[in-house]
């Protein structure tokens, strides 16, 4: 017996007719796979920040940061490590240059909003003086 093929965008519902004549178990696994391929996939974005009817998003400056949102709740100084590829010179001539890799450590600053009771707290990452992050932190009790 030959199995029908998988349906081409857009006729999903001819090819659950055409199983109609198969039987209730080909109906089911059919409508499980059309199920499947009609869900819309969720697509990551960034996350922003609304206060008083303005939104921050990422990108933005540390003053459209203020403006919008005022002064944080409280600030945090973190460390996030970097890489860095460092040459050493040769004092020989015939000695090759030298290839190290050290991490240096750049500080960033994150800024946390209190939204209210029950509410998760918003972090602000600002990364030379732009936004470069935004997501929930703890929920307030």
């Amino acid at each position: 017996m030959q199995q029908p093929s998988a349906p081409p965008a857009g006729h999903a519902l001819a090819f659950l007719s055409r199983l109609c004549a198969r039987g209730a178990g080909f109906i089911a696994l059919a409508s499980i796979a059309i199920a499947g391929t009609l869900i819309p996939v969720k697509e990551a974005r960034a996350q922003g920040l609304g206060c008083g009817g303005l939104l921050v998003g990422v990108g933005d400056s540390l003053a459209s940061l203020v403006m919008k949102c005022g002064q944080p709740f409280a600030t945090e100084r973190v460390c996030i490590r970097v890489p860095r590829v460092v040459w050493t010179v040769p004092l020989h001539p015939r000695e090759a240059p030298r290839q190290y890799v050290t991490e240096h450590c750049e500080y960033v600053a994150d800024w946390i909003y209190h939204r209210g009771p029950g509410n998760f707290m918003s972090v602000v990452r600002l990364q030379n003086g732009v936004v470069a992050q935004i997501r929930d932190g703890n929920r307030v009790p």
